[in-house]
């Protein structure tokens, strides 16, 4: 069921995006909007609708101070939804073109919402891939010294499977 998701999301934004082309469509502003006011209801399949038929439009997508504004709510309904593949992956698609935005502290933010949306083993992997993106930076040695002492079989699984236990 999971593996769908992801088509049904692209048909889903597909056929917003179709519709809002033959109506005139909801602009940028309004879709972000709508994307927020999805996410403040924790509705994230909503939310990253939203997003997707906001990236399609091209004073969106050719714009990359408003790509990013739609990325990082994308970033924002995976975390919060506890999808850590779907965060890890995005935030990889995203290296090179954003690197200014994605920062350390952004990194341990996803982290900590996919640990608080019940994804330990994808905040684990968050976590991992921000102390190989900042290795000079303590926090993510800290925040992983702090999971070594989860109760979760799950992270002390992922913490030993990536070298930390």
């Amino acid at each position: 069921m999971s593996s769908l998701l992801p088509a049904a999301r692209s048909w889903a934004a597909s056929a917003l995006l179709a519709f809002a082309v033959a109506c005139g469509g909801p602009s940028a502003a309004t879709l972000q909007q709508e994307a927020e006011a999805a996410l403040a209801a924790k509705d994230y399949p909503t939310a990253l609708t939203k997003v997707d038929a906001a990236l399609a439009l091209p004073d969106v997508s050719g714009d990359k101070a408003q790509s990013w504004r739609f990325e990082s709510l994308r970033l924002d309904a995976f975390a919060s939804g506890g999808q850590g593949a779907e965060v890890k992956a995005a935030l990889e698609r995203l290296t090179g073109a954003y690197d200014a935005q994605l920062t350390a502290a952004l990194y341990r933010s996803l982290a900590d919402k996919l640990r608080a949306a019940g994804d330990g083993t994808g905040a684990v992997d968050v976590l991992d891939a921000g102390a190989k993106k900042f290795p000079a930076d303590p926090s993510f040695a800290a925040a992983i010294e702090d999971l070594k002492k989860s109760a979760d079989p799950a992270e002390i699984e992922r913490l030993k499977a990536l070298g930390y236990l």
